[in-house]
């Protein structure tokens, strides 16, 4: 006879396998802009600060949106909120096709298509895979989401022949109708988890109404949810807050080429691919604050390293793989222990404020960076800044208590 447990997993690697395709295409989408940028500017004579406007305003959404998604993934399912997202992005995409305006660009791409990545993200692809799992939940959400960065390299690939071939707007279209077919694909395929008693002593403490007053009183009034927040926060500072915009500005600077500054950030991405899925399954098995703590402390080091990429471009390559495989791999990590200390039953809004957090501490790193530059005329001192909050962020980890029974590793304790 099957257990629920088993039927659970069986729905689970389903939801899995379509997740990670669908996060392949949907960051892929928004990472097309890079690559469609000159010809917007050649061919619609945009400025490159206005196509920049648009991609920004899709980060704005995101952050605003993802605690919104997030609740109502809570109350109406992950079928629902991932399938309107997903045909969010193909309304948003397929229209940018079409248009000529950078009003339109901006209404469409940056607003309509913020809300469809919004509601297909990482933090909602993570809430959506936890509910099926206790034992691989860890494996389970690394997987998934892994699609978002070594799953989307081959979409771009191809997405970069198509547009050689047909040109951005018919390569848009066609990204569209893959995007609106996938939403059907979540329709048809999704189907929700059946209660498991193992997975009921993870909600034991989450408010059992609705109301999302209750749901942010009981968040915000809950230590290791305030500690994890300020840990991610400070995460999304030292990621995608300063790497991600000053790291090749920063190899340049150093007397390295553009191409080898992006291929170290190429290696970069392979390496987040193979840290989501190392620390996934490590979350699994060992104490999971200690393991945060420990990645956090490690980017720490890794910073120090930076200091002195100039003296050999295999440094530069080192750092960026190290790096990699310490970036997108918090993450899972943040979810498989909020799944036991705060419970799947509100880990869409969880994951969505942690998120925003994210998203917000980013932005921050965005503007200092840029400001230390101007005043310093060099990044070092953004680096060093860096060290002490990758750091910081590693004391907030290692200050969450483990309710874990260490002797069933894969199965959460009751509370």
């Amino acid at each position: 006879m099957t257990t629920v447990a088993e039927t659970n997993r069986r729905r689970g690697w389903v939801v899995v396998a379509i997740c990670f395709v669908a996060l392949s295409f949907t960051f892929g989408a928004r990472s097309s802009v890079s690559m469609v940028l000159p010809l917007w500017v050649q061919e619609l004579g945009w400025s490159a600060t206005q196509v920049s406007t648009g991609a920004s305003l899709v980060l704005v959404m995101m952050a605003l949106g993802s605690p919104i998604a997030g609740n109502l993934m809570d109350r109406f399912g992950a079928r629902i909120v991932m399938a309107c997202g997903l045909l969010a992005l193909a309304l948003g995409v397929g229209a940018t096709s079409y248009v000529t305006d950078a009003t339109y660009y901006y209404i469409l791409f940056g607003i309509v298509g913020g809300v469809g990545w919004a509601s297909v993200s990482i933090p909602m692809v993570t809430a959506s895979v936890s509910g099926y799992f206790v034992k691989f939940r860890g494996l389970a959400i690394g997987i998934g989401v892994s699609g978002a960065s070594g799953g989307q390299l081959p979409i771009l690939t191809l997405l970069g022949i198509m547009i050689a071939a047909l040109g951005w707007r018919q390569s848009y279209q066609i990204l569209a109708i893959v995007m609106a077919a996938m939403a059907v694909l979540v329709l048809v395929r999704f189907k929700p988890p059946v209660d498991d008693p193992e997975n009921r002593v993870q909600v034991a403490a989450a408010p059992e109404n609705d109301a999302l007053f209750d749901r942010l009183k009981f968040l915000f009034a809950n230590p290791t949810f305030l500690l994890l927040l300020g840990a991610f926060s400070l995460c999304g500072f030292t990621t995608a807050g300063v790497i991600d915009v000053y790291f090749i500005p920063y190899a340049i600077s150093c007397g390295f080429s553009l191409v080898e500054g992006s291929f170290a950030y190429g290696i970069h991405g392979l390496g987040n691919l193979a840290g989501v899925i190392l620390f996934s399954w490590m979350a699994d098995h060992v104490n999971r604050p200690r393991l945060l703590a420990s990645m956090f402390f490690l980017r720490a080091a890794a910073f120090v390293l930076l200091l002195f990429i100039s003296v050999d471009f295999s440094v530069l390559v080192v750092f960026a793989a190290i790096f990699g495989i310490l970036n997108f791999a918090t993450f899972p990590v943040i979810a498989n222990i909020v799944a036991t200390h705060i419970g799947v039953r509100i880990i869409g809004l969880t994951l969505g404020l942690l998120f925003g957090g994210h998203s917000l501490g980013a932005a921050i790193g965005v503007v200092i960076g840029g400001w230390m530059f101007d005043i310093f005329a060099k990044y070092d001192f953004v680096w060093w800044l860096s060290v002490g909050l990758a750091a910081l962020a590693g004391i907030f980890a290692i200050l969450v208590r483990e309710t874990r029974d260490p002797s069933s590793k894969a199965v959460p304790a009751a509370a």
